[in-house]
C-alpha cells in the first residue's frame, strides 16, 4: 500500500497490534507483580518485627532493667518497660499472620532474652513464609524464606 508523502500518522492495524503487545505485556507482568507485593510486605513485616526486637534489647540494656514484648495474634505487639508501654508493632493479619511460640518475650538488662520462633505466614503459604528466631543471648534472626531455624523446610505456619 503506497502513501502520499504528506501523510502522517499511524494505520488502525498498526495501533490494533500495538494494544495487542501491551496488553499481553501486562497480562504476564501484573500476576509477577502482585507476588512481588506480598511477598515485599512479608519481609517487612520481619524486618519491623527485628526492629521492635532490637528496640526493647536496647531499652533493657540501656535502663538496666527488663523489657517485655507483650505477643499478640490479632492485636499490636506492646514492648513495655517497668509497666509502661514505650512501642507497639502494629500488624494486619489479613497480610501477614505472626505466630509465636510464646506469649511474651523477656528482655534482661544484660541483654540476653527468652528464646522464641515467631512465623510469618500470608494466607497459608508456608514455603514463603519468614521465621524470626530470638536466641538465648537476645540476637533475633530473620531466616530464608520457606526455611524453619534448623535450615529444614517449612512444613506449616503455626507452631
Amino acid at each position: 500500500m503506497s502513501r502520499r508523502s504528506d501523510m502522517h500518522g499511524f494505520t488502525l492495524i498498526e495501533l490494533l497490534i500495538t494494544l495487542a503487545l501491551l496488553t499481553i505485556v501486562a497480562g504476564i507482568a501484573v500476576p509477577n507483580f502482585t507476588a512481588f507485593i506480598q511477598k515485599t510486605q512479608l519481609q517487612g513485616q520481619a524486618d519491623d518485627l527485628v526492629a521492635t526486637l532490637l528496640y526493647a534489647r536496647g531499652e533493657a540494656v540501656t535502663r538496666r532493667t527488663t523489657a517485655e514484648i507483650i505477643v499478640s495474634d490479632t492485636g499490636p505487639w506492646v514492648v513495655r518497660v517497668g509497666g509502661e508501654s514505650l512501642r507497639e508493632l502494629n500488624h494486619n493479619p489479613a497480610l501477614a499472620q505472626m505466630d509465636a511460640d510464646v506469649t511474651s518475650i523477656i528482655y534482661r538488662p544484660n541483654g540476653t532474652a527468652t528464646a522464641a520462633l515467631v512465623t510469618i505466614c500470608r494466607n497459608d503459604e508456608f514455603e514463603k513464609a519468614y521465621v524470626v528466631a530470638v536466641r538465648p543471648s537476645g540476637s533475633p534472626t530473620i531466616h530464608p524464606r520457606g526455611k524453619n531455624a534448623d535450615g529444614s523446610a517449612l512444613a506449616s505456619c503455626t507452631r
